[in-house]
């Protein structure tokens, strides 16, 4: 860093050649022209010598030198003065007494101010290295001091024969004794706690002793000191010989910590390894570690036991709709169910998310195994209350035995993980036990994904519609929309090919897909057949795509883009679907019919609808599921259809009887009430050509009636 020079003087001629004479220096020169402004840049810059004019009007250079001792910031700054007047010695001894260390009278040899220049520039340049080298030491000593002061380590000096001759505060605080009342003791007497046997311990036997006296440090990591009152703490420690001059072996000094709370925290984390914060079930690592004992005792004992993996239904659902919190409080009480439903022998651990472990011993483990998935199974079918709102899950099991299902803990976590994902496959809720063909099935239905997502993409689906009929007179009053997927010769059942959707998300795209499809189909139909006013199309809606907020928005934008009156449209839910947010689902619903569409209720009394939710519904149609028609030949399906459409009598809503396979079904519905239906009796769903073929017969062209 370059040091600064301050010139002064009255004349710019004078400053000039100064600035000349001092070129060749590698300095910042400031410059004034007179005493206030010398003195106003002294008061914003460091200098490492003044040259300064004394003949100056105003302020001459003795009583700017004068002002510049009275300030701390520049009283050591040297100062040349510069005069072309008086050589008198009284003249001289003035400026000295005003704080000049030179004199050099005008006109100046430049070669001798250069030298005297550059001495005082070396000198404050040592000056400045010995006070930074100065304020280092300061700092390093006040460092040191607060060191000393914060140390929290315990230190004890100990003679070369055990006594204790020395202790810092922090020793004094944590053992709760003051110095001197360890001072002159022994320290295996009155500190350290030993595994010596004798009434005495032997200080010349200790581990400290040997070590230390043979120049070396002895370290351990968990040790007990006794405290005041006969206390027990746990302690970590350092013992280092001390030596005299002449290198013998004078002493120890002990460096020693409590520990008490990194034990804890050490257990803390022990048990925090092994176990799920949120549930307190055993986590992936206990899990591991149990399924690897229990093959180890199996071998041993050729006694079987069965791995349980569980994976609950609908779990993602509602951590997407109602948030992580209701999620975490779910899986509380998921937890407290499955541990109502097994024994205190029995394992239980969390995986994480919603995974499930169980292990279970003995020698009927197979029939154990069984008997507690459908416990669990009717138990985790039950209606959690959560925040308030009525949530249905269930969960799906995947089983393995050991021996016979796998050879290590990898094989048969991954073979009761293909079980579990079968009983989903197969409608969820349920458990299956592990077979060998499972291999393939779930090959197939991953190349089914496969295929699925480029028929997403391609667009390889159409839609059938099956008529819905008034039994009374045979004329078709609506049409239910069904999705259909060839798959190079073969077609592929809804039933396949929906859940993998609903599972990879694509259930979206093919939604829109299916609503703008019949939309456009329904326009072409308005444009083309005198259908009657109450000529309906219905869709089908699925769970995600009813959780999807911006339903709505689509379905809105979609009518609009298609031109079909939002009335001739109807959408078709579930009872399953008001299992799930139901409020939300209501309000949801309700904003569809505010369009203008029509809303069903499928499936209707295969569920566990609340009485109370349906008649908040916003319905216009309640279907009775084909299982009650098949069971109508029967006192009791009789009843529950009678009952079905009392409640729709009272809500005000259309029904609609589905599977109608028989005129003896049929016959009776309408004896029974019911007015319309579906099934194979009347039509199976027919594709766009077959059904404008009754369209025809049954309503005419539009554009013949109009003339």
């Amino acid at each position: 860093m370059k040091q600064n020079i301050l010139i002064v003087d009255d004349q710019k001629a004078n400053l000039v050649a100064l600035e000349a004479s001092l070129a060749e220096l590698d300095v910042h020169i400031f410059a004034a022209t007179s005493g206030p402004e010398a003195l106003s840049i002294l008061l914003k810059q460091s200098v490492a010598l003044v040259l300064l004019d004394v003949q100056m009007p105003g302020m001459d250079g003795f009583e700017v030198a004068a002002l510049m001792r009275q300030r701390a910031k520049t009283r050591r700054t040297p100062i040349i003065f510069l005069t072309a007047i008086n050589k008198d010695d009284s003249y001289v001894f003035k400026g000295y007494e005003s704080g000049g260390v030179d004199f050099i009278f005008k006109p100046y040899d430049p070669f001798v101010l250069l030298s005297k220049v550059r001495i005082f520039l070396e000198l404050d340049l040592r000056q400045s290295q010995l006070e930074e080298a100065l304020n280092k030491l300061r700092q390093l000593k006040t460092s040191n001091e607060i060191l000393l002061r914060s140390v929290g380590e315990g230190i004890i000096g100990l003679a070369s024969d055990g006594i204790v001759t020395f202790v810092n505060p922090a020793a004094e605080m944590i053992l709760g004794h003051s110095a001197t009342d360890l001072i002159g003791q022994p320290i295996l007497k009155s500190v350290i706690v030993t595994a010596q046997k004798h009434d005495e311990p032997m200080w010349t036997e200790s581990k400290i002793y040997r070590a230390c006296s043979q120049g070396q440090a002895y370290h351990t990591d968990v040790a007990v000191f006794r405290a005041v009152g006969g206390k027990m703490i746990p302690v970590e420690y350092t013992a280092s010989p001390t030596h005299q001059p002449s290198g013998a072996f004078d002493g120890v000094v002990i460096v020693f910590k409590d520990i008490t709370e990194r034990k804890k925290i050490e257990e803390k984390l022990n048990y925090m390894a092994q176990y799920d914060a949120l549930t307190g079930l055993g986590n992936r690592n206990l899990f591991n570690s149990a399924l690897n004992n229990a093959i180890t005792f199996s071998r041993h004992s050729h006694q079987p036991f069965a791995l349980l993996f569980m994976d609950l239904d609908r779990f993602k659902q509602v951590n997407d709709t109602l948030g992580h919190n209701a999620g975490d409080l779910l899986l509380k009480e998921v937890s407290h169910r499955i541990s109502d439903c097994i024994r205190d022998t029995d394992i239980l651990c969390r995986l994480g998310g919603d995974e499930f472990t169980i292990i279970i011993n003995g020698k009927a483990a197979e029939q154990a195994s069984q008997r507690v998935s459908e416990k669990l199974i009717s138990s985790l079918s039950k209606p959690f209350e959560i925040f308030g709102q009525e949530l249905y899950i269930g969960a799906s099991i995947g089983i393995v035995y050991f021996p016979g299902m796998g050879e290590d803990a990898n094989e048969l976590i991954k073979n009761a993980d293909l079980a579990m994902y079968q009983a989903k496959h197969e409608g969820r809720n349920r458990y299956k036990v592990f077979d060998h063909g499972m291999k393939a099935q779930v090959e197939e239905s991953m190349a089914l994904e496969i295929d699925l997502r480029r028929a997403v993409d391609n667009c390889d689906f159409f839609l059938h519609y099956q008529p819905k009929v008034d039994m009374r007179t045979r004329a078709i009053v609506g049409v239910e929309a069904l999705i259909r997927w060839r798959l190079g010769d073969r077609m592929v059942s809804p039933a396949l090919f929906i859940p993998v959707a609903e599972d990879t998300g694509l259930i979206g795209v093919i939604g829109r897909w299916v609503f703008e499809t019949a939309c456009k189909q329904m326009r072409q139909w308005q444009n083309t057949f005198n259908l009657p006013d109450d000529f309906r199309v219905a869709i089908n809606v699925s769970v995600q795509q009813l959780q999807d907020h911006s339903l709505v928005h689509e379905l809105i934008q979609i009518i609009r883009d298609t031109q079909v009156s939002s009335s001739w449209l109807e959408l078709e839910i579930t009872e399953s679907l008001l299992m799930e947010r139901t409020r939300e689902n209501i309000q949801l619903l309700a904003a569809i019919r505010d369009q203008g569409c029509g809303v069903a209720l499928d499936d209707f009394g295969t569920g566990y609808s609340s009485m109370g939710y349906l008649a908040q519904l916003p319905l216009t149609v309640m279907k009775i599921d084909k299982t009650f028609v098949d069971d109508i030949h029967r006192p009791q399906g009789r009843a529950i259809i009678s009952a079905v459409l009392a409640l729709a009598r009272g809500l005000n809503v259309d029904v609609v009887a589905e599977g109608v396979e028989t005129r003896e079904q049929a016959d009776e519905l309408v004896r029974l009430g019911c007015v319309h239906a579906q099934g194979f009796y009347f039509a199976k769903p027919l594709s766009v050509t077959d059904v404008e073929v009754l369209l025809q017969e049954c309503f005419g062209n539009r554009s013949l009636v109009t003339d």
